[in-house]
């Protein structure tokens, strides 16, 4: 399966008196490629929110490898499984592209809310889709 990807640099204004990337920043990154990657299959958080059902990270767990520092280009893998029946599952890991050098990894769990009720993903149609052609069961 191809893993997507997307590449940012860091910006002066998200590093922390040590001069690296703020540890609350790698969250923010994180967010930021998970909807680029849902995007890129078709799944609009504001579509859905307007519809009543709303993506929410149920989990975060992060492994902090190496730091980011001013102007260092990274990239951001993603790539996600099912797990269960009301889970999808984010694994991302961020790259630091001069070097390769990981920087951090990450395993976020999700889950669909629809009318205040958690629901299985592939209920709702455009996610049933992104499930069933994209993800690995």
């Amino acid at each position: 399966m191809q893993k997507f990807s997307i590449e940012l640099t860091v910006r002066d204004y998200e590093l922390d008196v040590q001069g690296i990337v703020n540890n609350s920043v790698y969250q923010n990154y994180l967010e930021h490629a998970r909807h680029e990657f849902l995007h890129h299959h078709g799944i609009d958080f504001v579509e859905f929110a307007q519809n009543n059902i709303m993506l929410v990270v149920k989990n975060i767990e992060m492994n902090f490898k190496n730091s980011l520092v001013s102007r260092d280009a990274f990239r951001i893998e993603v790539h996600a499984e099912k797990e269960g029946n009301l889970k999808v599952v984010f694994h991302q890991n961020i790259i630091k592209i001069a070097d390769d050098k990981p920087i951090l990894s990450a395993k976020v769990t999700g889950v669909a809310i629809k009318n205040g009720r958690p629901v299985a993903p592939d209920t709702i149609p455009q996610i049933g889709n992104f499930i069933n052609s994209s993800l690995e069961i």
